[in-house]
């Protein structure tokens, strides 16, 4: 499986994964003049790399799980085909381990692949996933984006079917959100940040080290420990 690159003039130089910071979040969204995350994006759970973290506390308040977990972030593409692949062939062993406590699964959207006839289905489909992170917290956003991987269409989804899997996930709190693209200029802060950070999606990073390749499920599940998959 490949990654798919951010198109040219996205990022200056895209070289392999990048190990350093390029500024934090807020300085970023200062210099755009756009928004900002984290703390002081109100109803949005962002971290200051602008993923969304779901732990097994989120999904199970009630369960008793590993005081370490291992912290696994995935730089994700909407409309990328290896993002749809690496969900469907690794998605179900992540699931797993999230469930148990073994690890902690961070999202981070970016978009660079509309074109012309995709009607900025990308950056639509980021927003989306922001309007339903406001709407129904961690736990709805990372459920957000693994449909939007499962139902990818070669043009991507319209606003009508971004709109429908909201509304099974999160209610229909986020409909005004995704249909007026509220998080527009966030999609773009995001994006900016995100391809200074990667090479091409899916990229993954696992306690703050980015991987130099896109791990198997073989390779997924010797790092992260025996489970039930």
């Amino acid at each position: 499986m490949t990654r798919t690159r951010p198109l040219r003039g996205i990022a200056a130089a895209l070289a392999s994964l990048l190990l350093v910071s390029c500024g934090s979040a807020a300085q970023i969204a200062g210099e755009s003049g756009g928004e900002t995350w984290g703390p002081e994006a109100a109803g949005l759970p962002l971290t200051d790399d602008g993923g969304v973290v779901v732990t097994a506390h989120d999904l199970d308040p009630t369960g008793s799980y590993p005081d370490d977990p291992v912290a696994v972030a995935v730089y994700v593409e909407p409309l990328c085909p290896h993002c749809g692949a690496f969900a469907a062939d690794q998605g179900r062993l992540l699931a797993d381990r999230l469930a148990s406590g073994a690890i902690t699964l961070e999202y981070r959207l970016v978009s660079f692949l509309d074109t012309g006839s995709t009607d900025r289905a990308s950056a639509r489909s980021v927003n989306a996933a922001l309007c339903v992170s406001a709407a129904g917290g961690p736990v709805a956003y990372e459920a957000f984006v693994g449909a939007l991987l499962e139902n990818q269409q070669p043009d991507g989804l319209s606003d009508d079917d971004l709109v429908a899997l909201a509304a099974d996930i999160a209610g229909a709190r986020s409909e005004r959100c995704i249909r007026d693209e509220e998080h527009q200029e966030l999609v773009r802060v995001l994006t900016e940040r995100g391809v200074e950070e990667i090479s091409g999606t899916p990229a993954v990073v696992v306690d703050g080290r980015p991987l130099d390749q896109i791990p198997t499920t073989a390779e997924l599940r010797a790092m992260f420990g025996a489970a039930t998959v």
